[in-house]
């Protein structure tokens, strides 16, 4: 999916939750258009809500709202390339890009604002700030911040049987670390009783292989989708492939 203005490219992942509603992330909010995740009357840098035909549910928060897309979840998103829904919550949860440093996991809430481009951890690709603060009244602060950035990627939370240490725990994969080429890994963040990430650990680094999607298989075991780019004096360093991840005795 092309961006606006033609300048790049923009993510979109789709998960339903457990009453069959479909969330969908759009990205796209940068270069000349980065604005337009603030604008509501227009999918970019936005999360929607639908139902499984495409329509807007009219319990949406701006369902109705002159000058409003309906399907509307949330919005002030950069480039969203992850989504999750927490398999005992039920509550949404999305990362995504940031330029430099500043790449988040946050938790959607309905019609709730995350801040991109008017509040950032991030610098941008030529060095200043994003932003004068990376907080501000009236918009959402991220559950999790990677600086360097991480570019993350696909994001599941784990709640199979084979696994049992890793219950619970968020894994996101890494296209790259600091925009330094073939250094994307796994990375797995674990929370403790209240929520709170409690620490955060790579996994499949050495491979130096950019993770594009990580996800649970019905087998309960962990399956990665890695991208092939980046093409140097490794033969296979541009090829894709589809890792399978077991537990060892």
């Amino acid at each position: 999916m092309g961006d606006a203005d033609g300048s790049g490219s923009a993510a979109s992942r789709l998960a339903f939750s457990s009453d069959g509603i479909l969330y969908m992330t759009l990205g796209g909010a940068f270069g000349g258009v980065r604005m337009s995740a603030q604008d509501p009357a227009n999918h970019i840098g936005k999360i929607l809500r639908l139902r499984d035909d495409g329509s807007a549910p009219d319990d949406n928060p701006f369902y109705g709202t002159p000058g409003h897309r309906p399907e509307i979840f949330s919005m002030g998103h950069r480039n969203p390339m992850g989504l999750a829904i927490h398999p005992e919550t039920g509550a949404v949860w999305a990362s995504e890009h940031a330029p430099m440093g500043g790449d988040e996991v946050n938790i959607i809430h309905s019609g709730r604002n995350y801040g991109w481009p008017v509040v950032s951890y991030s610098r941008e690709y030529y060095g200043p700030r994003v932003s004068d603060r990376p907080w501000q009244e009236n918009m959402e602060q991220p559950e999790i911040v990677w600086i360097p950035s991480i570019a993350p990627s696909g994001l599941v939370f784990y709640s199979g049987n084979r696994f049992t240490a890793w219950n619970g725990d968020l894994f996101a994969g890494s296209l790259m670390t600091a925009r330094v080429e073939r250094t994307g890994h796994i990375e797995r963040i674990k929370f403790n009783r209240r929520g709170l990430e409690q620490r955060r650990e790579w996994l499949l680094a050495s491979l130096r292989r950019r993770i594009r999607d990580i996800e649970q298989g019905p087998d309960g075991l962990l399956y990665a989708l890695t991208a092939g780019a980046f093409v140097g004096r490794d033969p296979d360093a541009g090829k894709a492939a589809l890792l399978r991840i077991e537990p060892v005795e």
